[in-house]
């Protein structure tokens, strides 16, 4: 069986960042290398988690629809609530929360670092 265990953002400010996360999501820090610069494990409620670790060079910013991964999309049973709590913390908020003709809730926003983040809601699941 294979399971996604991590995804890696690779952060200017690696310490900030995490504090992004879990102070507006809850995730749990469960790794701290100690170094200067940081590298952090953040483990999620479904047992997946975000690894934050320090740039070496910036990227060029880039739009949702560039080659690569570009987005991280988080599900939720209540996503008018989620809307409203990083509206209440000020979070950059892309594409404003809409309802598609398939049901499915989304909006789009970018975390403190500029990273396309989003968050869906589908009536039924995909699996």
């Amino acid at each position: 069986m294979v399971v996604l265990e991590h995804v890696g953002i690779c952060a200017k400010d690696t310490i900030s960042l995490k504090e992004w996360y879990t102070k507006l999501f809850g995730f749990k820090t469960v790794y701290d290398n100690g170094k200067e610069k940081p590298t952090f494990f953040l483990l999620m409620d479904n047992q997946c988690m975000l690894e934050i670790y320090p740039m070496e060079k910036a990227a060029a910013e880039e739009n949702n629809k560039c080659q690569g991964i570009r987005h991280l999309a988080f599900g939720t049973d209540d996503i008018e609530k989620e809307y409203d709590r990083l509206l209440a913390n000020h979070v950059q908020i892309v594409e404003g929360l809409k309802t598609g003709s398939n049901g499915v809730k989304t909006f789009f926003f970018r975390d403190m670092e500029g990273n396309m983040v989003h968050f869906i809601q589908r009536e039924k699941r995909l699996y």
